[in-house]
């Protein structure tokens, strides 16, 4: 009996002092985690770019609004407007348009979103001389869907863009 766990106790010292196969085992550990970073750094940076492509494209569509450009038209028309700024990086489809006007700012209450998007959508631009608001957003949908359910945040991430300004007297 001794000398079987004399033997057991010889062999676990044996492969504990043996180095082939360590390089594997430690990039297995250290390369997981190092993919992982990576695959978040490019989700988050594919996330920074297209927020920034519709913040451009909700300043461009509503400069109509602000010029008078738009001429009454539609929320079909001016989501058009807002697509056409995005160069087929988001889907039109997905894009949800809310403009409000007032006579005053403070009469104005910004849509609240949700993992859908937008909770109220319309299209009031007003006239002459008055106050819009104008929200866009995009529920984005994570390019790599487990990072979105490991975050907590589903399988959408909304995308907010808002412009505020007076419109110009035309």
């Amino acid at each position: 009996m001794k000398l079987a766990a004399r033997l057991t106790c010889l062999s676990i010292l044996r492969v504990a002092r043996e180095r082939r196969g360590a390089a594997a085992v430690e990039f297995a550990v250290v390369g997981s985690v190092f993919l992982l970073l990576l695959l978040l750094a490019l989700e988050f940076g594919l996330i920074l770019f297209t927020q920034a492509a519709l913040d451009n494209a909700t300043a461009e569509a509503s400069r109509l609004i602000m010029t008078g450009q738009s001429g009454g038209a539609s929320q079909t028309a001016f989501t058009a407007a807002v697509c056409s700024q995005l160069g087929g990086l988001v889907p039109c489809s997905a894009i949800q348009v809310d403009v409000q006007s007032a006579t005053s700012f403070a009469s104005l209450t910004p849509s609240g979103t949700g993992a859908s998007g937008l909770a109220t959508t319309g299209y009031a631009p007003g006239g002459a001389g008055a106050d819009v608001l104008v929200q866009v957003a995009y529920p984005r949908p994570f390019v790599i869907p487990w990072i979105g359910e490991a975050l907590g945040l589903g399988s959408t991430f909304t995308l907010l863009s808002t412009a505020a300004f007076q419109s110009e007297p035309y």
